[in-house]
This record gives C-alpha cells, sequence and structure tokens, in this order.
C-alpha cells in the first residue's frame, strides 16, 4: 500500500489527492459525519443565495410568502441531497459512476452528462458573483478577477477531497462571523437610505412567484445531489446512514435559508429596485470599510470552495463518461496525472461558462437552474429508489467498473424511466425563456420537480420488482 509522507494511504507529498473515480478501500477512510455539516455549511454560505432571493419578492410576492417559500423549497430539496450523501460511506465511489448501476455501464452516460450541465451552473457563479463583487468594491475588472478565481478554484480542486473539507471549518466559522454582523446590519437598516419597511406588510400570496420560489430553493438545495457523495465517500464504511444524512442536511438548509431570507429582506427594505449587490456593499460600509473588505474576502474564500467542489465532481464525471467508451474492463490508475487529465479540459469549460454569467448574472443563473432542475430531478429519483428500495444498498462495485458486468450495457429501466419522468415534467416546467401549459395556468408557477420525482421514482419501480438483484450482495459491494 502506497502511502504519502505523512503516512496518509494514497496521497503525495504536499497533500495532492491522486483517487478520481476509483474504490476507497477501507485502510483510507477517514473522518468524522460532522465533518459534512461544516463543509455543506460553508460551501453553501455564499453571497449568491442572497443575490437570488431578490427574484421572489422583487415580483410583488410578500415578504412572509416568501420565506414560506424559501423554508419549504430548502427543507425538501436538502432531503434529496442528504439521502444522496448517504451513498458515499457504503459504496466508496463518487456520486455520478453509480448511476452504471441503474442505467448501464453505457447508459449511464445520460445523466452524468446532466451531472456535467450542473457542474457548469454551479460553479460559473462563483467567479462570476467574485468578479461582480470586486468591481464594486474595489473597481478591478471584472473578467479578470473571474479569470484568477477560476484558477485558484483549480489548485483547490486538484489537491482534493482533504484541502477541501480543511478550507470548509475555517471558511464555515468565517462565514458565521462575517454574514452574523451583516445581517444585524440590515435588520438595523445600516446604510440603507429611506428603508422602505412598510413593504413588509404589503403584497400578498401569489401562486407562481410561490411555486417559483419553492422550484427554485428546491433545485438550489436539490442541486448538490450530483456530487454529494464523492464528499462522504472517505467516511468508515461502519458509518451511519442517519447521521451522515441529516449532518449533511443541516449543513445545506440551515445556510441556504439564512441567506435567502437575509437577501429577500435586504431587497424589500431598500425598495426592490435596488442592485443587491449593491446594496450589500453599502451595508458594509456603513460600518466599516474594513469589514466590507473582510465581507468581500470571505465570500471569495467560500465562492472558491463551493466552485472547487462542481469542479472536481466535474473531473470525476468526466473521467466516468470517458471510461465509459470502453469496450473492456481496465483498472482507473489512482495518479496525479489521471486527475490533471480529468481536471483540465472540465476547467477550461468552466472558464467559459464563467465569462458568459459575468454578463448578465442574475437572469442567466436562474434560467439555469430551471433546465437543471428538470434534467437532475428524474434522476435524483431513479438513484434514490434503487439504492433505498430496490437493492438497498447493496452493490456489486466491482460490476459498476465492468462494461461487461451485471449491470449491462444499457438497463431499460433506467433509461425509460428518464425519459418518462422527463416528458412529463415539461408541461409543468417553467423555465424562464419558455413555460408549459400548465405552469401557464399556474401563473408561471414550477411543479416539475414533484412531478418528476414521482412518475420517475414509480416508474422505475415498477420496471423493476421482478428484477433479481441476487448478485448485488453486501459482500461484494465492499470488495
Amino acid at each position: 500500500m502506497r502511502t504519502d509522507e505523512r503516512g496518509r494511504p494514497g496521497g503525495r507529498p504536499g497533500g495532492i489527492e491522486t483517487h478520481t473515480i476509483d474504490f476507497i478501500p477501507s485502510t483510507e477512510r477517514r473522518g468524522k459525519p460532522w465533518h459534512l455539516f461544516t463543509l455543506w455549511f460553508g460551501a453553501n454560505s455564499v453571497i449568491v443565495s442572497v443575490v437570488t432571493a431578490s427574484i421572489l419578492v422583487g415580483g410583488g410576492m410578500s415578504f412572509a410568502w416568501s420565506v414560506a417559500a424559501i423554508v419549504i423549497g430548502f427543507a425538501l430539496g436538502g432531503f434529496l441531497a442528504a439521502f444522496h450523501s448517504a451513498q458515499g460511506p457504503q459504496l466508496g465511489i463518487p456520486q455520478m459512476i453509480q448511476s452504471r448501476a441503474q442505467f448501464g455501464y453505457v447508459g449511464g452516460i445520460v445523466p452524468m452528462i446532466i451531472a456535467e450541465i450542473n457542474y457548469l451552473v454551479f460553479f460559473a457563479a462563483a467567479p462570476a458573483i467574485c468578479g461582480l463583487l470586486a468591481h464594486a468594491v474595489w473597481g478591478w475588472n471584472a473578467y479578470l478577477v473571474a479569470v484568477v478565481v477560476t484558477a485558484i478554484t483549480f489548485v483547490v480542486a486538484l489537491f482534493g477531497y482533504d484541502l477541501s473539507h480543511r478550507l470548509a471549518k475555517y471558511l464555515s466559522v468565517a462565514s458565521v462571523v462575517v454574514f452574523g454582523i451583516l445581517t444585524i446590519l440590515v435588520l438595523s437598516h445600516s446604510g440603507i437610505d429611506h428603508p422602505t419597511t412598510h413593504h413588509l406588510h404589503t403584497g400578498g400570496f401569489q401562486t407562481g412567484l410561490f411555486l417559483t420560489g419553492i422550484a427554485v430553493t428546491f433545485v438550489y438545495a436539490a442541486g448538490y445531489a450530483p456530487y454529494i457523495a464523492d464528499y462522504s465517500r472517505y467516511l468508515p464504511e461502519s458509518t451511519s446512514t442517519r447521521a451522515t444524512a441529516w449532518w449533511t442536511y443541516a449543513g445545506i438548509v440551515i445556510s441556504g435559508i439564512w441567506l435567502f431570507v437575509l437577501g429577500a429582506y435586504l431587497t424589500t427594505v431598500t425598495g426592490f429596485g435596488a442592485d443587491t449587490l449593491g446594496s450589500v456593499v453599502q451595508v458594509g460600509d456603513s460600518f466599516s470599510k474594513a469589514f466590507t473588505a473582510l465581507l468581500v474576502v470571505v465570500v471569495m474564500g467560500i465562492q472558491v470552495l463551493q466552485g472547487s467542489l462542481s469542479m472536481y465532481a466535474g473531473g470525476n464525471t468526466a473521467l466516468s463518461i470517458a471510461t465509459s467508451l470502453r469496450r473492456t474492463a481496465a483498472p482507473v490508475e489512482a495518479s496525479l496525472r489521471t486527475r490533471l487529465w480529468s481536471l483540465v479540459p472540465f476547467a477550461l469549460v468552466c472558464l467559459a461558462a464563467t465569462l458568459a454569467y459575468s454578463k448578465s448574472f442574475t437572469s442567466a443563473f436562474t434560467d439555469a437552474l430551471g433546465v437543471v432542475l428538470i434534467l437532475l430531478i428524474p434522476w435524483s429519483a431513479i438513484n434514490l429508489a434503487d439504492f433505498y428500495f430496490v437493492r438497498d444498498g447493496h452493490y456489486d462495485v466491482r460490476a459498476i467498473f465492468d462494461p461487461n458486468g451485471t449491470y449491462g450495457r444499457v438497463n431499460v429501466a433506467g433509461v425509460v424511466s428518464f425519459l418518462l419522468g422527463f416528458a412529463v415534467e415539461l408541461p409543468f416546467a417553467n423555465l424562464g425563456f419558455w413555460a408549459g401549459p400548465v405552469a401557464h395556468r399556474l401563473d408561471g408557477g414550477d411543479l416539475s420537480w414533484l412531478v418528476g420525482i414521482v412518475v420517475s421514482g414509480a416508474c422505475y419501480l415498477l420496471m423493476t420488482r421482478t428484477a433479481s438483484v441476487a448478485a448485488d450482495t453486501p459482500e461484494a459491494s465492499t470488495r
């Protein structure tokens, strides 16, 4: 067994992770379930949440109903992410390569491509918002800042699992401090000229905006599902499924609700038409320009952390797609060279997406979330149905890496369930640039996520109710 200079298995001097999509053996498992709380609380404490929340109250819905939509969306979406997180310790492999068990060795490429879109949407938001914030505070070139942030993010993603967890521990504490101070300042209306507090009690319930608010926050939380097991797979196999799920859930949901509600409140008391990011800077400056500078530094650090998670998983998934095209089984080498080959191409695509985002951030991000929603949900429902109800967590991990293995090249049940779920979602979807007939009747409200979960999950369970899973024994899943 190869160890690094500190005796840690599978590493390199300097701590660069060498594992990619290969199985993590028991000798290299480490960590505690609570580490998932600091990781996901830290990574999800992003200024993007504050900015995105403006679409709810900015459309005229009351602050109270906006808060209700935010809480419901995160509470439900967090469950999807948490249930996926619990898969990591049991299987010891990245999230998306598990899809071969539901879609087949080659068929799994379909959800993997969808996951890559998801990573791009969430990654590109990080450098883009950093550039906009640096321009607002210091007048720096937003595009140049985005390029530099992308480069730093690449380095963090290259070092991988341990560095991300280490950064998250510090950044989660830092986020509580700076966003805690910002929350106090916003609630006291510091730096807000002529606060429109009467708007807190105006407006009312709007079906379309309420359902859209739930959909946006739902996918905001559930959007972590395609890579969440990548960051729990090093935990010991004996780790409690319940502990893994609940620590993940708490980290995502608490941070998400807090910052979305803060953003909704800030938008309301600044009169809806104000630039939310500019309002954050103005409020910070009212306390101290040094505080605003600290806020920007912490925000950038958090955005780098979140972006690195997306890039890390994106590289793993790109490698999974490449190996899915093989006709013979071949081991994936755990090496720095393999990690570079998986990360560099995806990093370049991420940079291009970031520069495109920087032109019109809020509208581009929310529209992209809508697309991710209708593509992501059917896969998630199928994956969870298979893991918790069909196979009860028992998989032949070796067969997942074998094109001629137990799971076949294309699993008809998975593909059909996905396509059916996607097709049924369309009438209920509102993608910003297009709305289905049902969504149109609901004043633009989006219920596609609910329909997608029910139809895709139920279809998969029905099609696999007579399928044999005898080959997927607990013993096979651990070797």
